[in-house]
């Protein structure tokens, strides 16, 4: 199933919640006495009166109504409202008065969006729910791409883009479990392979035969790259890095190829609250950052040599940024 922003939704079951992510993912809560417990990495998840609040890591929030329906989106002091005129239509409309009508099908999938009236984009299913077209009509002008798909094995997998010009754009081919193996661009151009090895790590081969290998580590149910070992090869010399975390997820240490570490720090929140750039080094130098209370905002960055101060009005909107000279 495709997914995007304004899908974004609560699942509210008893004391259970299940928050849908634009990316298709999910984050999981639980509202006990009032007070919500959750290890989700994304944000936070707060509860009044008037429904439920989505505050992410990177500043954006999201408003729900009492039913866990999405009603706003607020990215960087912008603010989009979304409203349900019937069950099948979701509007969305931004402060410069552009809307967003997107009608929904049976299955809850997008089949016509139009922004202010001149641009239209139609989306086509199969039977199996597969978006196999996607029509774009503005200024009386008529565009359309097709999405391809595997015949029998891997059939919910894509594995072609025609473009508008009718050109085989993109190509991917997977493995027997469904992994994608190989992805490429019209005459083989960007080509990239990957093998998937016993250990649990990846070989990818890029279009000019070097190879580099992904090692993993899962937490809270996320593989993270936690190595990258980089062969050499005719045109480029080997190199390797290397991630550590915490257990919530949040990295705390990378070493590039060159042997530099930074490391990081973070406040509850899961905010970088700290970063030391060629951590052990003298030429260590480490930038502080200070958070608003409520906001996903910085008010303070301190580095090596001065600090800027930021102030916001109550919408989240910066209105002054100072600079100062560190003593």
């Amino acid at each position: 199933m495709w997914t995007h922003t304004f899908q974004e939704g609560l699942k509210i079951v008893g004391e259970n919640i299940s928050l849908s992510l634009p990316d298709g993912r999910q984050e999981l809560f639980r509202l006990t006495d009032g007070a919500i417990s959750s290890d989700a990495t994304t944000g936070t998840l707060s509860k009044d009166q008037a429904g439920w609040r989505y505050d992410y890591r990177d500043g954006t929030s999201s408003l729900f109504d009492v039913q866990g329906r999405l009603i706003q989106r607020k990215v960087r002091g912008q603010v989009i409202t979304i409203t349900y005129p019937n069950l099948s239509t979701t509007k969305a409309k931004d402060g410069f008065g552009n809307t967003l009508t997107v009608s929904w099908n049976a299955t809850k999938q997008p089949y016509l969006v139009d922004y202010n009236g001149s641009l239209k984009v139609e989306y086509i299913y199969d039977g199996g729910a597969r978006l196999v077209s996607k029509k774009t009509t503005s200024q009386g002008l008529n565009r359309t791409r097709k999405y391809l798909y595997a015949d029998s094995g891997n059939a919910g997998l894509m594995v072609g883009i025609i473009d508008e010009q009718g050109t085989r754009y993109a190509t991917w081919t997977y493995d027997d479990q469904g992994r994608a193996i190989s992805s490429e661009h019209a005459n083989g151009a960007e080509k990239v392979t990957l093998a998937y090895n016993d250990d649990g790590s990846t070989t990818v081969t890029n279009e000019y035969g070097k190879q580099a290998t992904y090692r993993f580590q899962v937490i809270q149910g996320i593989k993270r790259i936690v190595a990258i070992e980089g062969e050499p090869s005719p045109n480029c010399p080997g190199s390797n890095s290397t991630f550590t975390y915490d257990d919530q997820g949040l990295l705390t240490s990378k070493r590039d190829n060159n042997g530099n570490l930074t490391t990081y720090q973070y406040n509850a929140r899961g905010l970088e609250t700290s970063r030391t750039e060629a951590a052990g080094t003298a030429q260590a130098r480490t930038i502080t950052t200070d958070w608003h209370p409520t906001l996903f905002l910085p008010v303070q960055v301190s580095e090596p040599g001065r600090s800027t101060r930021y102030q916001y009005d109550a919408e989240g909107r910066r209105t002054s940024e100072g600079i100062m000279a560190n003593q």
